[in-house]
């Protein structure tokens, strides 16, 4: 099997525990890629991976392991997800909502992925076209796209709509757009709700709104979420998963709907959505300490 590595940005300061999925994954016989521009940094184990630009792995691979965090994982699940490849998560992070292996057992998880003893769950993707005079952009997001005011200090205004029915105007800093994996993420901030990743839905969530009526809204996932853009001149931007930023200023329009195509995430036995929200949120604790 061919693995790729995706890895956190500051790779450099992860090189003992890559050292240790390295050697394990060449013990097992895998063939390993990583990005061209970490050569260097996996020790004694080099001449044993091959090394490619980033954008030239997905087609390479059998499958994309991410070391590092929920960020982390969202970049090699833009890089993966139009392939139908799948994605394993190593996490090294803080809170971390997307991935289930860690260095306590990533022995035993990636022995099981290679025998086979691992599920596929698939997980919706948004498509985030920008429209401007003489053409048009288009993005994907795993957990979310931003309308953000950017270094703008007063309120924006955000001209929304679903399909061709006018929703809102919203005042205020922002307006997040949420698949249901991202509804554990940024709209979990903003007071959004937290949706079953299995719920064919989308969420449209106003970030610090200057009206107490203004709420979260949940929608159809085959609904179109249209943002009017005409009146965008200064810092105003589009932000896809926190880690792409698009301005506005000379678009016409941003339209979000469900991407024609899902993320395959690796699970294993035991794992659920509803084990890791108990876990990462500390539902069931008593904090009193009584």
């Amino acid at each position: 099997m061919i693995i790729g590595l995706h890895l956190h940005p500051e790779y450099k300061t992860l090189c003992a525990v890559l050292q240790k999925i390295v050697e394990f994954l060449i013990s097992k016989n895998q063939h390993v890629i990583m990005p061209e521009s970490t050569n260097g940094y996996s020790g004694k184990f080099s001449k044993s991976i091959e090394f490619l630009p980033s954008e030239e792995i997905p087609e390479k691979i059998d499958a994309m392991f991410s070391i590092g965090g929920d960020g982390t994982f969202l970049g090699a699940s833009r890089l993966m997800a139009e392939t139908g490849k799948p994605v394993l998560g190593i996490h090294l992070g803080g809170l971390g909502f997307l991935a289930d292996v860690s260095m306590e057992n990533y022995r035993e998880r990636l022995a099981a992925f290679l025998e086979g003893d691992y599920s596929i769950e698939k997980r919706s993707v948004l498509s985030a076209v920008i429209t401007y005079p003489d053409h048009a952009e288009t993005y994907f997001a795993f957990n979310d796209f931003v309308i953000d005011k950017g270094l703008v200090l007063t309120m924006i205004k955000i001209r929304t709509y679903v399909d061709d029915d006018y929703l809102n105007t919203y005042r205020s800093d922002g307006l997040i757009v949420s698949t249901p994996t991202g509804s554990t993420a940024y709209s979990l901030s903003a007071g959004g709700p937290i949706i079953s990743p299995h719920l064919k839905v989308i969420v449209i969530a106003p970030i610090c709104p200057h009206s107490l009526s203004a709420r979260p809204v949940v929608i159809a996932d085959d609904q179109t979420v249209r943002i009017d853009c005409t009146e965008y001149k200064r810092d105003e931007s589009m932000m896809a998963d926190g880690q792409k930023r698009i301005l506005l200023k000379d678009a016409e329009k941003v339209e979000i709907h469900k991407a024609d195509f899902m993320l395959r995430i690796i699970r294993f036995k035991g794992d659920s959505f509803f084990h890791t929200l108990r876990t990462k949120m500390n539902w069931g604790l008593d904090a009193r300490g009584n």
